[in-house]
């Protein structure tokens, strides 16, 4: 009797899922379609920050009194690496005739030291919930 009553559970389950995947299978399909380039383009934007933030990161353990200053320019944060008052590079390249212009209204007290930014580095185990283990 078990057996009957989960039968008819799995065949509503597999006549809903025919009718709304003949329902709306060409709207989802239509929307990966369309859906997907933009979501690409922001995981490669999201990705491409993380990879300078690093870069800028490393670099400025490199030098001298190495600190980092994030600026904010069309959508796009730029990370500044200085040694000391000094500027040394910026993470992804800009060039340097636009460095005024980037840093025109940018606080250089908040400039972050590159010691403190690399022991703060979150890793991606400590997000991750503990597993907990089965006991039989």
């Amino acid at each position: 009797m078990a057996a009957g009553a989960s039968g008819g559970k799995q065949g509503r389950l597999v006549k809903n899922v025919v009718k709304y995947g003949v329902r709306y299978g060409p709207l989802a399909i239509e929307a990966v379609k369309h859906g997907r380039e933009p979501a690409q383009q922001a995981i490669q934007a999201a990705l491409a920050k993380r990879a300078a933030r690093r870069k800028a990161v490393e670099h400025a353990l490199t030098v001298r009194d190495g600190s980092l200053l994030k600026v904010i320019k069309d959508g796009q944060a730029i990370f500044f690496v200085f040694s000391g008052d000094a500027i040394v590079t910026t993470y992804p390249p800009v060039p340097q005739a636009t460095y005024p212009e980037l840093l025109r209204h940018a606080d250089l007290d908040r400039r972050e030291s590159a010691v403190v930014l690399s022991a703060q580095r979150k890793r991606l185990t400590d997000r991750l919930p503990n597993p907990r283990r089965r006991t039989r």
